[in-house]
């Protein structure tokens, strides 16, 4: 997740973490845990090797096949991470914004035609929520200001750099003006509709939002084989686009909700997941090869979920940013070892 303002960080440095962090398991049905213990050992071994720090969840064909914690969620009082353990999910916030203006076309409430001035005057006529969604509206992001707590006050402020639909351009912006469009809309908070149209939906039940709930993980970057603790996050700027928080399993539910009609009907999430004309990203989401995914990156923590062609989905959601490792390629990995199970 682009971010335009850069976290500063706490320069206390913290013990470094055990070389083999500890797995935390979780209970799945009786039937996945019997038939696919091989499999889960081997994750676990994987895991532990590659000293990952967080939370993964593994479903296919809607059975859990893996959902454990490795690592601390807290290195200082040495608390591990678990299947319970909440951490911020960044950008995969947006792709429950797309969800969300989705859902208000299909209730006839907008259309992702629809010219953005249409909700907010100061845009230009030609930016469409479309453009948005899929990130080629050529709005530049403002200047942030101590003093812009809400999205209207950062909203005013964006200024266009190129014409709409001629650029890809990924920015937070985008999504901060969907989140408000939802309000303006329903006459409502984009979290009341989140919370009730896609939480529920999903049964979300540790998902929510930072400004109003609790992380249960502490964030961290590992630099020169120190941790350094990330700083507090700023709600006001993740407003729509990175201010979620959930569990592994959460973001597993929400997919699953998401495939199979719960949030959204068929002909809705073929037109999210079809690449837009400038890049691979959909409406919220990238398509790539037999894969649907979006990443996540604020302050110290790093999500990922990707739904496979085969219906497996994958998530991983660290609390650990370390430059040497590649979350995609955890997940690609951790695919892997599934594969060989059901080879």
């Amino acid at each position: 997740m682009k971010f335009l303002l850069i976290a500063i960080i706490s320069f206390g440095l913290l013990s470094s973490m055990c070389s083999e962090p500890l797995i935390v398991q979780d209970s799945v049905k009786p039937a996945a845990a019997a038939s696919h213990s091989e499999m889960g050992q081997k994750i676990r071994e994987y895991l532990a090797s590659n000293h990952v720090s967080g939370s993964i969840s593994v479903v296919k064909n809607g059975m859990t096949l893996f959902s454990e914690g490795a690592g601390y969620s807290d290195i200082s009082e040495q608390t591990l991470n678990r299947p319970t353990t909440t951490y911020p999910i960044g950008s995969i916030t947006k792709t429950m914004v797309a969800v969300c203006i989705l859902q208000l076309q299909e209730k006839g409430k907008l259309r992702i035609q629809d010219p953005v001035s249409k909700y907010v005057p100061s845009l230009p006529k030609d930016v469409k929520i479309i453009h948005l969604l899929n990130h080629t509206s050529g709005i530049r992001a403002p200047i942030w200001h101590a003093g812009d707590q809400k999205p209207k006050d950062i909203i005013k402020k964006a200024a266009v750099k190129f014409p709409a639909g001629t650029k890809w351009d990924y920015n937070d912006i985008n999504y901060i003006v969907l989140g408000y469009i939802v309000e303006q809309v329903t006459g409502g908070t984009l979290h009341d509709y989140i919370e009730k149209n896609i939480f529920e939906k999903a049964s979300m039940v540790n998902a929510g939002f930072i400004n109003s709930g609790t992380i249960s993980s502490k964030g961290y970057f590992k630099v020169a084989g120190q941790f350094l603790n990330s700083s507090k996050l700023n709600p006001s700027l993740l407003f729509g686009c990175g201010d979620i928080y959930a569990t592994a399993q959460d973001i597993s539910l929400f997919d699953e909700a998401l495939m199979t009609g719960k949030l959204l009907n068929n002909p809705s999430v073929k037109e999210m997941v079809t690449p837009g004309p400038k890049s691979s990203y959909g409406l919220g989401v990238y398509h790539k090869d037999d894969r649907i995914y979006s990443r996540g990156v604020v302050g110290g923590w790093e999500s990922l979920h990707v739904y496979y062609k085969d219906k497996t989905s994958i998530v991983v959601l660290l609390n650990v940013r370390d430059k040497q490792g590649d979350i995609k390629n955890i997940a690609d990995d951790i695919y892997r070892i599934v594969k060989e199970e059901f080879s």
